[in-house]
């Protein structure tokens, strides 16, 4: 894969000793250049549409903060999973879609969020009848309707049904009057295995992809079920997705594209697409130990950065690499010539952001010139 270059210098931290280490740092101005980014490659492939296929997955920041920056640049609609669902009210939201199967005690607290919010628009997704009967309940337990779109399986096979089941779900859901308190609305599908680097690759992905989609709208319509809007699309596949939707099918019905970690972006997607976004968090370390030539140990473990794509490989120590984690250190090979002293800075980029971000309570607010301009933002969606 390429190999992310970092312009170090464009990451300054002016007043490190304001906050303490270890620290997740966001750089505000880089989240608004990825947004600006956004909406031109929306654009290139929608010509002056702006932000209005987009319904961004709100599950890599979890934050008040960053939702409410989206609202204010024009997003209309947004995408969660369970434990965003408060943030994105308190944020101001107008149109959330839960994206998450929901068992009993999921659907209740969805039911009761549309009752106790009804000037928002609250959707869910259902890929079973198990999910539907839960919801159902719920909602005529609080005395509304839900609405929902079916959850595709189009090769991701974690959740939802196929394109066929899904057709005789919604007439289930549709003529059933137990399950009467839903209304389907549309189709929704993750195409999450759309990840190779290879960009011919990605495009071949979700052009057998979107295909399921665009078929099974043209079937449901055919069978009465109505199609109003589709949400497809991560961070790999919501361009090309996009694109087969709107442009080569014209399906008959407003499509939303949902990626999540471009507005931080990390090392991990920037390897296999470099320069699509820029990377707008960091953590930042400290050296708390030196011990033996050419190792430094940090002061934070996997405890503070995930590991389930591998250890993190862009540090602003050049040549430095990771040569063992634990709980709450993190030791560093480095080059030969080297000099460190305890109480070094060392910053450096989350390879998988999403994860990360989850094992924070706060993060720091990076604004010009490296100035603190919040030093405890909550991370509001953690663990909820």
């Amino acid at each position: 894969m390429p190999k992310t270059c970092m312009d170090w210098s464009a990451y300054e931290l002016a007043e490190a000793g304001r906050v303490p280490s270890p620290r997740l740092l966001v750089y505000r101005e880089v989240v608004e250049e990825n947004i600006r980014r956004m909406r031109g490659h929306l654009e290139s492939v929608v010509p002056g549409s702006g932000f209005r296929h987009l319904a961004p997955h709100l599950k890599t920041h979890k934050s008040v903060w960053a939702t409410r920056l989206l609202l204010k640049e024009g997003v209309e609609r947004v995408k969660c999973t369970l434990h965003e669902l408060d943030l994105a009210l308190e944020a101001g939201a107008r149109d959330v879609f839960v994206a998450y199967p929901l068992l009993a005690h999921d659907a209740e607290r969805v039911a009761k969020a549309v009752a106790e919010h009804p000037e928002v628009r609250i959707s869910a997704q259902i890929g079973c009848r198990a999910h539907a009967e839960h919801l159902a309940g719920a909602a005529r337990r609080q005395g509304v309707e839900v609405e929902c779109l079916l959850d595709l399986n189009v090769g991701n096979n974690r959740t939802g049904t196929t394109p066929e089941a899904a057709i005789e779900l919604a007439r289930t859901v549709e003529g059933t009057s137990s399950l009467g308190a839903l209304r389907i609305r549309g189709l929704h599908a993750y195409d999450g295995h759309n990840s190779s680097p290879d960009p011919a690759e990605r495009d071949a992905c979700a052009v057998r992809a979107m295909e399921l989609v665009a078929e099974c709208a043209r079937s449901a319509r055919k069978a009465g079920v109505a199609v109003e809007r589709i949400v497809v699309g991560g961070s790999p596949g919501f361009l090309p997705d996009l694109r087969e939707l709107v442009v080569r099918h014209k399906v008959d019905a407003h499509v939303d594209v949902s990626p999540g970690t471009w507005v931080y972006w990390d090392s991990g997607y920037d390897a296999k697409m470099p320069g699509l976004f820029r990377i707008a968090a960091l953590l930042h370390a400290q050296v708390m130990d030196l011990p033996a030539p050419n190792l430094a140990t940090l002061n934070l473990g996997h405890k503070r950065w995930a590991l389930d794509q591998g250890p993190a490989t862009l540090f602003s120590v050049p040549g430095a690499e990771v040569a063992g984690v634990s709980e709450e250190h993190t030791v560093l090979r480095l080059p030969e010539d080297a000099r460190w002293q305890v109480g070094g800075d060392v910053y450096f980029a989350p390879k998988h952001v999403c994860p990360t971000v989850n094992l924070w309570e706060t993060f720091t607010i990076v604004g010009p010139g490296g100035r603190v301009e919040t030093a405890a933002e909550p991370v509001s969606g953690r663990n909820r």
